[in-house]
């Protein structure tokens, strides 16, 4: 028979086959290259088919692989599965080899009932069992559908080979694969645009001729018209599954322009938030409505925001979209995090990372027994950290309530939400850092005022103090003599007083060298242990065993430690509420150096900002003495260190003290 009527189907195929190439280089999935190799099957076998190789040997048996490994790698790329215990391995391969394997067999040399016969039926067996081992696996079609249909194509080609219709068995497994291929096609994509038209039924028309195959004679003009007909039938399939890419790629270009608008909408909603609020008295406000927003413009509906206190722990500042229970549940778990928790988050296997920062975390390694979180089914969410420049996580948000989560997230839905929370990040450094520098300057201030004013008075004092003893003692048994012992001894108060501003303007400058602190700490445990038990407090200290010595002077930082004390317990004292007095020293050794913090159940400050103003009340009743802070800060900063005040939640107060191992003199001692 005159093959050439193929010829113009083979040349148009061979286009095709140069689109699905240049589609594999654009997309480098898994289903474009099945369905590369699948097509070069299709046109190989045709190119063979015009060249009339019908003889058995080589040629024949490349033909006829390339009718069934075609089939077969399209119905690989719309059933992707693996094999269980070779995980690298598709079904689809699986299943080629023996078949490939029996196409080779029978096509090379007429297998007759002999060894030959008895392989070709060993290896049709292992086909139809790797067929149907693939069809029970989880499917877009109904696995008792796929079943079925596998085990009864699969008995009718057994039959067929044990009858020796071998070739006839090639071309119903290629109809079969089609056949399935195309209900494939029709369950995924569920949509009747053009590509998936002309592929699904391209594919089911590709199957007709073995159906014809049974009810006409094989050379009958309707059977050679079927067979003229499905070149046609190959390029119509191989066009729509050109569209059916074209379509996917304007879907998605279609679906990026909807996210990239609704990432430009989220963005202005996030740059309307007023985040210079926290640089003042309403930075609850400020973190509230950026939840809120965030809960109205991303695609989480509930959002709850963590900030780390001077504790490290975890508490909530804001939260939106969640239900009070909730929100208790989410507060007990702040109170059992901590940094290292944040940390090794992303070290959890039961974590994926999905979109840079942003991560799917599991958070039932801090469930307790019975854990509210639990019992709400609440166990996993998104959490996108703040992180500081020096690579500390000072919060988080965790973000769960997904709104379309029929949509995977892409980059777009959580770029807003990163370049939200770096802005978040830099106000609150920001922030801190004026606030040291505004503390810095404010004190340096008060420091050259109160060193003019010392110089200034110090001689006027000195003779007044010198009079009132001269007077002292011509009137020692004057009535008046008690009025000048009162002037002698304001004089001297005054004179106390100055000497302290002028220690706190320009501190000891005795030389530093290797101090202790585990030491100092340990000594004024045990030296102020009776103080302790008189005012009914407890002094508790947790710090490491190979606490490294830094550079300093023992003496003041002995003085400045018992300063904190006294100052913590003045607290106490005055604090009327019922209930345990604690004090406690937490130490913890960093890179650069070591982190003391003291902290009380006490009232806490009225203003940590001016805490360590020289003569400002830290306490809350006005009428008590000053427990002045500013030689501590004196010495911390002579220390090249850094101390600052802190409330806590839900009551207390707390002092951070920070010394660097190495002595950095500071600007602010040095009077530039």
């Amino acid at each position: 028979m005159n093959e050439f009527y193929r010829i113009p189907a083979l040349v148009l195929l061979s286009m095709l086959l140069v689109v699905f190439a240049l589609l594999y280089l654009r997309a480098r999935t898994i289903r474009n290259m099945l369905w590369l190799v699948g097509w070069g099957m299709v046109v190989l076998n045709l190119a063979l088919e015009i060249a009339h190789v019908h003889q058995p040997g080589i040629g024949l048996a490349v033909e006829n692989s390339g009718l069934v490994l075609g089939a077969l790698m399209f119905l690989g790329s719309m059933s992707p599965l693996r094999l269980k215990h070779w995980p690298r391995i598709l079904y689809v391969y699986a299943f080629a080899v023996p078949l490939l394997l029996y196409t080779a067999l029978v096509s090379l040399q007429p297998a007759e009932k002999g060894p030959l016969h008895v392989a070709a039926i060993i290896l049709a067996v292992i086909t139809v069992y790797s067929a149907v081992l693939w069809s029970i696996r989880d499917h877009l079609i109904p696995i008792w559908f796929t079943t079925l249909f596998s085990v009864a194509v699969g008995g009718v080609c057994l039959w067929l080979t044990y009858n020796g219709e071998y070739f006839f068995v090639m071309y119903l497994a290629k109809s079969g694969c089609n056949f399935i291929t195309a209900l494939l096609f029709i369950v995924a994509y569920r949509r009747f645009s053009p590509g998936v038209i002309f592929t699904s039924a391209g594919l089911l028309l590709w199957t007709s001729p073995v159906v014809l195959d049974f009810i006409l004679p094989g050379y009958s003009p309707p059977m050679i018209l079927v067979a003229r007909a499905t070149n046609l039938i190959k390029v119509m399939t191989a066009i729509g599954m050109v569209l059916i890419v074209l379509e996917e790629e304007l879907a998605q270009n279609q679906a990026a322009k909807e996210r990239d608008h609704r990432a430009r909408v989220e963005m202005e909603r996030y740059s309307e938030i007023d985040l210079s609020l926290l640089s003042g008295v309403h930075t609850d406000a400020a973190y509230q409505h950026a939840c809120e927003v965030i809960a109205e413009a991303s695609r989480f509906s509930q959002v709850v925001l963590y900030l780390k206190n001077v504790e490290d722990e975890y508490h909530i500042a804001a939260h939106a979209g969640m239900q009070p229970d909730l929100v208790a549940a989410w507060e007990a778990l702040g109170k059992r995090m901590r940094s290292e928790h944040m940390k090794t988050f992303s070290q959890n296997t039961n974590i994926a990372v999905e979109m840079g920062n942003p991560m799917l975390v599991d958070l039932r390694p801090l469930f307790l027994p019975n854990d509210p979180l639990e019992q709400l089914q609440y166990d996993h969410t998104h959490a996108l950290p703040l992180v500081t420049r020096g690579g500390q996580i000072d919060g988080a948000f965790f973000l769960s309530g997904l709104k379309r989560p029929e949509d995977s997230l892409q980059a777009d839905d959580l770029l807003p939400l990163q370049l939200l929370a770096a802005r978040l990040t830099a106000i609150r450094e920001h922030d801190a850092l004026m606030q040291r520098v505004a503390r810095s300057e404010r004190l340096a201030g008060l420091g050259q005022l109160a060193a003019g004013v010392a110089h200034e008075l110090n001689n006027p004092l000195t003779v007044v103090l010198g009079y009132s003893q001269l007077m002292e003692d011509a009137l020692e048994s004057h009535p008046s003599r008690e009025m000048v012992t009162q002037i002698r001894n304001a004089a001297q108060r005054m004179r106390q007083v100055l000497e302290s501003t002028l220690r706190f303007w320009r501190p000891s400058s005795a030389g530093h060298e290797p101090v202790s602190i585990a030491e100092i700490l340990r000594d004024l445990q045990r030296l102020q242990r009776p103080e302790f038990d008189r005012r009914q407090a407890k002094l508790i200290l947790h710090m490491p065993d190979d606490l490294r010595p830094i550079q300093g002077n023992r003496s003041q930082l002995q003085q400045m430690f018992l300063q904190l004390l006294q100052h913590s317990l003045a607290k106490l004292e005055e604090d009327k509420k019922s209930g345990e007095r604690t004090i406690r020293m937490d130490v913890t050794q960093q890179a650069e150096g070591i982190k003391i913090l003291v902290s009380d159940n006490g009232p806490g400050f009225a203003n940590p900002g001016q805490a360590f103003d020289p003569y400002f009340h830290t306490r809350w009743t006005k009428n008590s003495p000053d427990t002045d802070l500013s030689i501590c800060y004196a010495i911390v900063r002579g220390h090249g260190g850094e101390i600052s005040a802190h409330n806590l939640e839900p009551y207390g107060g707390a002092l951070m003290i920070e010394l660097p191992y190495s002595q950095k003199r500071s600007s602010f001692v040095d009077g530039n």
